[in-house]
């Protein structure tokens, strides 16, 4: 293998005209080295189905979510697409029948069921955090960002809903995915009649679910992999990366006597997606101890802030929404945490109906590396991905990839199990909640090849 420099701050190509990057001299690769560049869509429709758990245990969370909503709210505007925001309940009862707005009069939302890029909102990053009284909070919103008092009168769905929360259930029946039409084995599409208009067929799809308590029946419900086939169906074969989870529920956090969790909230879904590809060559080493966790551990959280002996500031651990979120690189955050803001400014990006996941184009020709795994023990340094014509940094290896996350200033070098992730079944880079790259910027793959005799990984 040829070593090569590559410039992790500006993208890849092989004229680097106008590019602001110092004194660094990119040339033409050599044949073992492959880039492949990518061009992110631009601005997308995404309809968003908020699932909010109404059972007796959740208000401290609506409220959370409330004031906080301008986190997630900002991201959608900041990348230009055009959304459908509707809200459900976990109630059986409901149906997954969309919520009705019944508030203060607001621009195109006369007694609407979902918020679209046409009610307005002149200051979309507006806080109401500061204020306590519920009417100086809805001046404030109706002033500034009347489609976030919408929201807010959505999302608080009270507390008296069934205390057997199907999550799963209800979010299915809301987008027409419950039941399967046996003549094409995909769902019929048959949402309730509330919720006509709300789903569009060339829209992604993105589903939040905000739980205290586990989904369903537990672990003996329905498997998650079930689910995940059945929301994906909705946009048909070869579109689901057009379908995304995400997830605020309670984790194990080692608080009230619950044993130490095995991996930080934040490093789930890179552990598990390492299990996801049936390759057990390829499972971290945690991912035993974190499967147990979210399946078997009936504990959970206690939110920091909690009264002490508030019996519903506990949070159950929701490892059947994590899964589901990490299978379909979606966001999971902490429901225990002191607010929600890192957590919707994440779930605000990732909503954004971008492309996450981007297939390289020389899969069986790629170098591996001496052991046959990508990035495994013995994964050569072989590429500069930072440019400092060694190729002894952190980040140098066997793939580069560089690009703009959504909200950032410009193109930088992305991070392996930070930014993005490698998907060793499909031969694919998967980005996660924090960076996704941004509508009309390229994404830059770069990876050596083998040469064409070298077969010694089956190529």
């Amino acid at each position: 293998m040829r070593r090569v420099g590559t410039l992790g701050l500006c993208l890849m190509a092989t004229i680097l005209a106008d590019c602001e990057c110092g004194e660094v001299l990119i040339s033409v690769p050599p044949p073992s080295v492959q880039p492949d560049v990518f061009t992110q869509k631009g601005a997308a429709e995404v309809d968003i189905l908020w699932m909010i758990d109404n059972s007796g245990s959740m208000a401290a969370e609506q409220e959370k979510v409330a004031e906080r909503f301008n986190q997630f709210f900002n991201q959608l505007i900041i990348s230009g697409v055009d959304y459908h925001i509707g809200v459900i309940t976990s109630d059986p009862d409901d149906n997954g029948a969309l919520r009705q707005y019944n508030g203060p009069a607001v621009s195109n939302c006369a007694a609407c069921r979902f918020i679209t890029k046409d009610v307005p909102c002149s200051n979309p990053a507006v806080d109401v955090s500061d204020l306590v009284a519920e009417s100086d909070i809805e001046a404030r919103l109706l002033a500034e960002c009347p489609a976030q008092l919408v929201f807010r009168k959505l999302i608080k769905v009270g507390i008296d809903g069934s205390a057997f929360e199907e999550g799963f259930t209800t979010a299915a029946a809301a987008v027409g995915a419950r039941t399967i039409d046996v003549a094409t084995g995909f769902p019929d599409g048959v949402a309730p009649p509330e919720n006509a208009g709300f789903i569009r067929q060339q829209a992604s799809l993105y589903v939040v679910f905000v739980s205290d308590e586990e989904e369903g029946a537990k672990q003996d419900g329905t498997p998650v992999r079930y689910y995940q086939r059945l929301f994906e169906g909705l946009k048909a074969a070869g579109n689901e990366n057009n379908v995304a989870v995400a997830a605020i529920t309670g984790y194990p956090t080692g608080l009230n006597g619950s044993p130490v969790p095995p991996a930080p909230m934040e490093e789930v879904c890179a552990i598990l997606q390492t299990t996801f590809d049936n390759n057990p060559g390829n499972d971290d080493p945690r991912a035993v101890a974190v499967k147990d966790a979210l399946r078997n551990f009936r504990g959970g959280c206690t939110d920091v802030d909690a009264v002490a002996g508030d019996g519903n500031a506990f949070a159950e651990v929701g490892g059947r929404y994590i899964e589901l979120a990490c299978r379909t690189g979606g966001v999971v955050a902490n429901m225990c945490e002191a607010d929600y803001t890192t957590a919707l400014d994440a779930l605000g990006a990732n909503a954004a109906g971008l492309l996450r996941k981007f297939t390289i184009s020389q899969p069986t020709r790629i170098d591996n590396g001496s052991d046959c795994v990508l990035f495994g023990a013995e994964a050569e340094k072989n590429i500069d991905c930072d440019g400092d014509a060694k190729f002894d940094g952190d980040n140098d290896g066997a793939m580069c990839v560089s690009g703009q996350c959504l909200g950032e200033d410009g193109p930088r070098l992305l991070v392996r199990d930070v930014d993005w992730i490698w998907e060793d079944a499909t031969s694919s880079v998967r980005f996660s909640g924090r960076c996704v790259p941004a509508p009309n910027t390229e994404v830059v793959i770069t990876y050596g090849l083998r040469a064409p005799a070298d077969i010694s990984c089956g190529g």
